[in-house]
């Protein structure tokens, strides 16, 4: 019997922990808790997948593709730069294809997550950022991948020209009056040379 009430005192006290842990990692990641598609969804979301990406169609309207007022050469500058900002380590950095692989180290616990950027033209005067980041080990990043493209997005919003940043509201205004003006091209990023690297 002393045994027993020993183990659910241990297990008790691992439960607590790991909650605490739990905690700790979603609080500290600042997450938009309160934006669509809501808190359960969203906390659903951050406990059972380990990777974000930009989508036009997602319910996270914070990993929806940035669109500028600005040539895809500038904007593929300024992602760079913001990437540098952020302290991550640059792997890869293609001006051409406009793209760029890079690898975020966390603050606790020091996991390796990768992050892929690049810029889709879209005549010469305008052009979309899209970005997907995905941890190494894990089944859950508790929001980690989220905040790393909220990161970015918000450094590149600060590096940017003025005139270049496009009012979200005035993408979503063009995308129900015009849905071809919403960026439809695939949310993949252009192959590297060696697949065996994803």
């Amino acid at each position: 019997m002393r045994f027993m009430s020993g183990l659910l005192q241990v297990v008790f006290f691992l439960a607590v922990v790991w909650a605490s842990l739990l905690a700790a990692g979603l609080i500290s990641n600042d997450l938009p808790w309160s934006d669509s598609p809501g808190m359960g969804t969203r906390l659903l979301t951050y406990l059972s997948t380990n990777v974000a990406e930009t989508t036009p169609d997602t319910a996270f309207p914070e990993l929806r593709p940035r669109t500028y007022a600005a040539p895809a050469a500038l904007m593929f500058d300024v992602a760079r730069r913001a990437a540098e900002a952020l302290h991550w380590e640059l792997s890869t950095v293609e001006p051409e294809e406009r793209k760029i692989e890079a690898v975020v180290t966390t603050r606790v616990i020091k996991f390796k997550d990768d992050v892929t950027i690049w810029v889709e033209a879209d005549g010469e005067e305008r052009s979309t950022l899209f970005a997907r980041s995905a941890s190494r080990v894990g089944k859950s990043d508790l929001g980690a991948n989220t905040r790393h493209l909220m990161n970015l997005f918000e450094t590149v919003d600060i590096i940017a020209p003025v005139t270049a940043i496009v009012d979200k509201e005035e993408v979503t205004e063009e995308a129900q009056t015009s849905p071809e003006a919403m960026p439809t091209k695939s949310a993949t990023p252009p192959a590297t040379e060696d697949p065996s690297r994803e």
